[in-house]
């Protein structure tokens, strides 16, 4: 008994080594899905969905069956029936296509999947540039990485704070590829912002339709948020009506100091000078503007101006003023345009007109405060000496077309040709020629024309 007991546990024992095999179970979800001989069946299914996947999806970074589960087992005898056809068709249509991404999520919500968390530093990189250049962010960026915010140049402006407030949370998890949005979608989403309630206090006028209107809501959207309200009648002034506006996800607060450099005009100032001829003038020193510097701070929230603040405001160049010296000293022989009294004081005591059966040609000035006789205006002598019943007489040619004539001097102290100047001695008052007195008798003509001297003089 002892001896056939071994032969059969030996035999069977052999038996059992023989009749061994491997099998594998597919499980997808912890769900069964059979049975296969090989796991290559499996591999095979999953390579070709990627390979499909990748065709669609190229710039993910894809993975295929990752809740995909391969369990061997070893059995005696007979394996179970494979269905490789079955579990491969099967798992063509339910093995799971994910990507890695970034899920972006505002509390338990998930605003957008990008592919990588590049893509999301990207992201946040745009919405910044919203607000300000590429240059003001790279300048930002370097000084705040240096330690070291500069002041601003004249001109110049400089970000000096840069701070974003926003509820996001990026986490790395597996989504479908579909889910995943390009860097350019995810930056608008952020940007638009989301409908949030608030309250709005009703005007004179306003209506439900206008208060749709002025905030960029349908009147239906109005409606549900305000059941009670009347389409159809005016809104009462002061009542509160619910209104949807839109809120950023993103705050973008950027501190500005701007330095604005300005001119200060230079003032003209005219001296007189003796030392310099009538009508003629010199800059004796040039004129150079000023500069003032105004240092301003200016803080914006997504790009509307908060604050400003003028840091300082200081002349930094004084201006210099433009001296001009215009001359006042005479000029011998060139007339001034307008006549002088021509003699020392006295009066009028004979005028141009019909004078005893006669023409008086002039105006004659007795009683002076003293003798000497002056040229009405400059000019050039042209005659001297005695003329008739002139006596001793002055011609003097004033070069703008008048002359005048100075008559009955006891004495002449100009000669032919001489410059002259306004006010200048021609010689002393007489009675030469024919005079009943001492007198000057003047006379004036323009174009060689006689007129009434009183026309020109000026006492």
């Amino acid at each position: 008994m002892a001896v056939l007991m071994g032969s059969l546990l030996f035999t069977g024992t052999g038996f059992a080594k023989e009749s061994l095999h491997d099998q594998y179970h597919v499980y997808e979800n912890g769900e069964y899905i059979g049975t296969v001989k090989s796991p290559e069946v499996v591999n095979h299914a999953v390579d070709e969905k990627k390979a499909e996947a990748e065709a669609a999806h190229e710039d993910l970074d894809l993975v295929v069956g990752r809740d995909l589960n391969v369990v061997k087992e070893k059995v005696f005898g007979n394996p179970e029936t494979a269905d490789e056809e079955t579990v491969k068709e099967t798992l063509g249509e339910s093995l799971a296509v994910e990507a890695q991404s970034v899920a972006v999520r505002i509390g338990d919500e998930t605003l957008f999947h990008l592919k990588d968390t590049g893509a999301f530093e990207r992201v946040i990189r745009g919405v910044k540039l919203t607000h300000m250049t590429e240059e003001e962010l790279d300048g930002y960026e370097a000084a705040r990485e240096d330690g070291d915010f500069p002041e601003p140049e004249a001109g110049q402006t400089v970000v000096t704070d840069l701070s974003l407030k926003a509820d996001l949370q990026a986490k790395e998890v597996y989504t479908a590829p579909d889910n995943i949005m390009t860097e350019e979608e995810a930056l608008d989403l952020l940007l638009s912002g989301r409908p949030v309630e608030q309250d709005y206090t009703a005007a004179e006028g306003d209506t439900p339709g206008s208060v749709a209107e002025m905030h960029g809501m349908d009147l239906e959207q109005l409606i549900e948020l305000n059941p009670e309200m009347d389409q159809q009648a005016d809104l009462v002034p002061g009542d509160s009506v619910k209104i949807l506006v839109d809120e950023p996800y993103v705050e973008v607060t950027v501190s500005r100091k701007h330095k604005e450099a300005t001119a200060i005009a230079h003032k003209k100032v005219a001296k007189d000078d003796p030392n310099i001829l009538k009508g003629q003038n010199k800059v004796s020193q040039a004129g150079k503007d000023g500069r003032k510097e105004m240092l301003t701070v200016t803080e914006t929230v997504n790009g509307k101006k908060m604050s400003e603040e003028v840091l300082e405001d200081k002349v930094v160049e004084e201006p210099v003023d433009e001296i001009i010296l215009n001359g006042t000293k005479a000029v011998p022989g060139a007339a001034t345009g307008h006549f002088a009294w021509p003699a020392q004081g006295g009066y009028i005591s004979s005028k141009k007109g019909p004078r005893w059966g006669r023409q008086h040609n002039g105006i004659d000035i007795a009683r002076p405060s003293g003798k000497d006789i002056l040229a009405s205006d400059a000019g050039t002598v042209k005659a001297t000496g005695p003329q008739g019943g002139f006596g001793n007489r002055v011609v003097v040619d004033h070069g703008n077309g008048y002359t005048t004539l100075y008559a009955h001097l006891s004495s002449i102290s100009v000669k032919p040709g001489q410059k002259l100047l306004q006010g200048q001695k021609l010689g002393v008052m007489g009675n030469t020629g024919n005079s009943t007195g001492v007198h000057l008798h003047f006379e004036v003509r323009k174009n060689g024309e006689l007129i009434n001297p009183l026309t020109v003089l000026k006492r």
